[in-house]
């Protein structure tokens, strides 16, 4: 099914939902009450049998040492944290093959209604995609959650729930920091863009360490005329003129729009090739059309998911992209 326009798609969602999706989500509603009461299970073998487990091990162990409480060194910490973990992991397995199996059911029937468009689960975008748009920081962790891709009005689209990491030092040294998650959305044009502009957010005195970055790739510091985006973002290009000739205050008007359709969340961009990547950070799980803890038929979840497909839609119309900048 493909509409036209946005309003169409709010208009005529009710019909496709009573004749094909609501018939699905009643089939996964059976699956959904099977996986919630293995959850419960789970939890109440997490807290009253492990409790008691652990309380009748420590028992044992001051029987054993003629009723007084043991060096802590003697205790099998290690044992109890192992079964722990085994048990925490078997608590949440019921949560993630439901999702799973649910969303591999129900995303590509609703992605159907916007178009011609492709699901796949737990999938990332290329990674050459990523560097290319020099949007994010060095990771050496890629995950991936929903990933689809189609056309509106003739642009390409794809859109990935990205999260990267990096992952420093080892053992107790260990750490992990998050260097971006949320959704990058790429749209695909015809013909390509002149050289290369990357908008970053205005982060202040932390400006200097995109400043160095892009200096060192051959970019150069953009200044533009519009002072409501100049407070918002910092821009480089490979060249001046080009970059202000795409960059118009239409244009930047345009983007700013796209922000407030995100609800203010941090966004950033670039152009390079064809290619226009939208980087929307975010904590929030997107394109959630039910959960496990609700009716399957639960409307909340997949108004929202469908509001968030819509809003990605709109940024082809909000920027007028039917092609590239002559």
């Amino acid at each position: 099914m493909q509409h036209q326009n946005i309003p169409a798609f709010r208009s005529g969602f009710e019909q496709y939902y009573n004749s094909v999706l609501k018939p699905l989500f009643n089939e996964i509603e059976t699956e959904r009450k099977k996986y919630l009461s293995y959850f419960y299970i789970g939890l109440g073998i997490i807290f009253i049998v492990i409790p008691l487990l652990c309380g009748g091990v420590l028992w044992l162990y001051i029987s054993q040492y003629g009723g007084t409480m043991p060096k802590s060194e003697n205790l099998p910490f290690n044992a109890i944290a192992f079964a722990l973990l085994v048990l925490l992991i078997a608590v949440s397995t019921p949560l993630s093959r439901f999702r799973s199996k649910s969303k591999r059911k129900i995303m590509p029937e609703f992605l159907k209604y916007f178009g011609d468009f492709q699901y796949s689960y737990k999938k990332y975008m290329d990674e050459k995609i990523l560097n290319d748009s020099m949007l994010f920081g060095a990771y050496n962790r890629h995950y991936g959650d929903d990933y689809f891709t189609g056309a509106y009005k003739g642009i390409g689209i794809a859109v990935s729930e990205e999260d990267l990491k990096m992952v420093t030092g080892s053992g107790k040294r260990r750490q992990t920091s998050t260097v971006f998650k949320g959704i990058a959305i790429l749209l695909s044009m015809d013909k390509a863009f002149p050289g290369k502009i990357v908008v970053y957010r205005d982060w202040g005195f932390f400006n200097m360490f995109h400043k160095i970055g892009s200096l060192c790739t051959g970019l150069q510091h953009i200044t533009l005329e519009d002072c409501v985006f100049e407070k918002e973002f910092e821009v480089y290009g490979s060249n001046q003129i080009e970059a202000r000739y795409i960059l118009t205050t239409a244009f930047m008007e345009r983007m700013l729009n796209v922000q407030n359709a995100f609800k203010g969340k941090k966004l950033q961009f670039s152009f390079f090739g064809n290619k226009l990547l939208i980087a929307v950070s975010t904590s929030q799980d997107m394109f959630e059309s039910h959960s496990i803890f609700c009716k399957a038929t639960n409307r909340k979840y997949i108004n929202a998911a469908l509001e968030q497909i819509i809003s990605i839609l709109e940024i082809i119309e909000i920027l007028k992209l039917k092609k590239a900048p002559e």
